[in-house]
Parts: C-alpha cells; structure tokens; sequence
C-alpha cells in the first residue's frame, strides 16, 4: 500500500493528531491484509477517528483501482474532517467525511464491510477523556485507556456486515486479551495481526471477524 502524501500545518497540529508509529502500524498490518479485503470485495469502508485521514487514504487508494467502493470518515473533530476530506483530495481519492462523536449517528445494521478504528488509547484519568481541546481527544483514553473505545465495541457486531472485518489499534495497558474475549461473547473471533514496540509504548493491531 502506498502511503499518502500528508501536508500538515503548526495550524492544523495544534487540534489534529500528527500521523505517527501507531498509524504506520495500521496502514502495514491493511497491507499485510490486503490481498484477503480483495477477495471480499468491500463495498462500504468506514474509519472511525480519522484524524489526518492517512490511513482511510491509503486503504483507498489501494482498494480503489480494483472496486468502486464506497469510502467513508467520521471524527468528533470539526477540523479533523476538514483534514481528512482535504488529505484524501490531495491524493487522489473521493473520502466522504462526517462529523460526529464515535456512530450515534450512524446506521448500525449490518452494512459495513471494513471498519477501522485506533481510538485515544493512552491511560489518564478520566477528566482527561471530557477535555474539550480537540488535540486531547485524540489520545485521552481514561482508565485503562478503554473508556473512549469501550463505548464503541457494542455496537460493532451490528454494524459489520456478514463477511465485515473491524481492524483496531490498541496498547498492552488496554489488555487487548480482554477485547478479543469480550467479542468472543458477541459470536466474533478477534486475533492479534501486528504488534511493535516504540517509544515506551507496545503497540497492536487486532482484526475481528465473525465466528461462523
């Protein structure tokens, strides 16, 4: 997968999260991947959290020349849409892009067929989650880094559809062991693809799919 062309500004950094390890991560483990996302054929790609929308972009650019797929973005952040919808322009792919606070917005039954998310997952105190500076909304995760992600996995089983895949980006201190048997419970298998450690921080990328 080729990675996209991102033009940040001091502007746009001071609210939007700066493509870094966890998003490189992400953007291999989809390439790794890939050659399985072709074989089903997405239909409906959604990212949820795009931030600078490197990684929506990437997966576009890579599914676009075989599949006129559908790529959406959606972000709590006014600007972060803004980045999104420009970053996916300046290479070359349309990325429809909504503003909203994780789904709730969002037509949950059964219709997306690549869902992505790498949520705030740092460990802080929960106050830390409710910060209205857009920039602490990108990494203030709350106890156990779980509190933004937690509210999210519900409501996944119900938003893929048969064949969908949910790909996640999570630390060690979120126990990703504990994710991968929460949706064990929900009829869906979820495995560790990638991991890497940077900077203090054990990175992984878990893939979840249904258990047929």
């Amino acid at each position: 997968m080729e990675t996209p062309i991102v033009n940040l500004t001091k502007k746009d950094l001071e609210t939007v999260y700066e493509p870094s390890e966890d998003s490189f991560l992400l953007i291999d483990a989809l390439e790794l991947d890939l050659e399985n996302l072709k074989s089903k054929k997405p239909g409906l790609c959604l990212e949820i959290g795009s931030g600078s929308g490197v990684v929506i972009t990437a997966l576009a650019k890579a599914l676009g020349h075989f599949f006129a797929s559908f790529f959406m973005a959606i972000d709590i952040n006014p600007n972060a849409c803004k980045i999104t919808k420009r970053i996916g322009r300046d290479n070359f792919v349309d990325i429809n892009v909504v503003q909203m606070d994780l789904v709730n917005l969002l037509n949950k039954t059964n219709i997306f067929d690549i869902v992505i998310f790498n949520p705030p997952y740092v460990v802080t105190e929960s106050l830390e989650v409710l910060d209205e500076r857009l920039i602490s909304k990108t990494w203030a995760g709350g106890h156990d880094g779980r509190e933004v992600m937690d509210r999210l996995f519900a409501h996944i089983p119900n938003m893929l559809s048969p064949n969908g895949i949910f790909y996640l980006v999570t630390i060690k201190e979120n126990n990703p062991t504990s994710i991968i048997n929460m949706f064990n419970h929900w009829n869906m298998k979820g495995e560790i693809i990638s991991e890497r450690k940077v900077r203090g921080e054990h990175l992984h990328i878990l893939r979840f799919t249904r258990i047929n």
